[in-house]
């Protein structure tokens, strides 16, 4: 029996209303609010490092260019710098209502309850949704897409997002090669709608076949070790150097930038020498990429909320600039995220 004039006026409607929901979900932004970070008192300083490891000052600074780190106390944990890091970033943005807090960290203080879960109960905002992301230093980026998702999909106004680590508790302190590179810290920053600025582009992945890289565990060799952070130091450098211009000049074709045009440009802060060749490569000019980890070390997923943090409260960001961030991590993972500032 054919369908009747109410029948296919009914659907018209319900078709008028998905099309319109459609255009509502690609026309809503997501915008970073507010970022904000916090650095345990503890210092690691080269010179304390030439004491515990055969190592010096200039090797350091030469290869890396970090002069220090900052390290957790004893008890201070990943979800205790996060809520610290949480609630400058929520007082910064009007204390708005949450309605989820995504964490990212490869160093949770526990297997179980989830980081994210610690700092909500920190912060007494039981009841919303809060989960960890491990994507290791790519975590950040990560969290960005997947904040954004739910706040364009219309599931969540306002996202608490938290990267906190404390990887100074994973290194070997025996290898030189790693445990001059890793610092803790935590940064946090509040993503809600905006009709200004906002994301405008967004690109991530990943290559299991690249976990050898970047892994915890014992000695590649075999050998009887410890389980530890373990690192393939030019396998490691070469791919991310390489993964750092593909993600972010893809990013900016998705944006219909060029990365010439970048005001700023936010990398994952691994070590000084691969900012500077991915930023070379891609003709970026030093002096619009943002690097503190002379001051910071690699903080893994906390390094870009950090540096983010840093360059907004020295004033370098204004409303419109165009900011990339890109982060290549264990995994293998990477992302970036491109997007016109905004921040309150």
């Amino acid at each position: 029996m054919p369908h009747g004039p109410r029948f296919w006026a009914e659907m018209s409607t319900l078709s008028a209303a998905v099309a319109s929901t459609e255009v509502t979900a690609r026309e809503r932004r997501a915008g970073i609010l507010s970022v904000a970070a916090h650095l345990p008192d503890g210092i690691l300083t080269n010179a304390d490092l030439e004491k515990m490891v055969d190592t010096s000052d200039s090797w350091i600074m030469e290869r890396t260019g970090i002069r220090l780190r900052h390290r957790a106390v004893a008890g201070e944990t990943s979800s205790e710098m996060g809520a610290k890091a949480a609630r400058r970033a929520l007082e910064m943005a009007g204390s708005p209502r949450i309605d989820a807090i995504v964490v990212t960290t490869v160093t949770p203080d526990t297997l179980f309850p989830s980081t994210a879960c610690l700092i909500q109960r920190k912060l007494d905002m039981g009841g919303i949704p809060a989960f960890d992301v491990n994507a290791a230093c790519s975590g950040f980026t990560y969290g960005l897409i997947v904040s954004e998702g739910l706040i364009r999909s219309g599931v969540a106004d306002h996202i608490l997002l938290v990267a906190a680590e404390s990887m100074t508790s994973l290194v070997d302190w025996q290898d030189r090669g790693t445990c001059v590179l890793f610092g803790d810290g935590a940064g946090a920053a509040v993503l809600g709608a905006t009709s200004v600025g906002g994301i405008v582009a967004r690109r991530w992945g990943a290559d299991g076949t690249k976990g050898h890289l970047i892994y915890y565990g014992p000695k590649p060799d075999g050998s009887d070790s410890p389980d530890k952070l373990r690192m393939a130091g030019k396998g490691t450098f070469r791919m991310a150097v390489e993964t750092f211009c593909d993600v972010t000049t893809g990013v900016c074709a998705d944006a219909g930038w060029d990365p010439a045009s970048i005001d700023h440009y936010v990398p994952h802060q691994a070590n000084q020498r691969i900012i500077e060749a991915a930023a070379k490569r891609m003709g970026i000019p030093m002096e619009r990429v943002v690097v503190n980890i002379t001051e910071t070390g690699n903080t893994s997923s906390a390094s870009i909320p950090l540096a983010l943090a840093g360059a907004a409260a020295q004033g370098r960001f204004k409303r419109g600039d165009r900011v990339v961030v890109a982060a290549f991590g264990a995994g293998a993972t990477w992302g970036a995220v491109a997007w016109e500032w905004g921040a309150v």
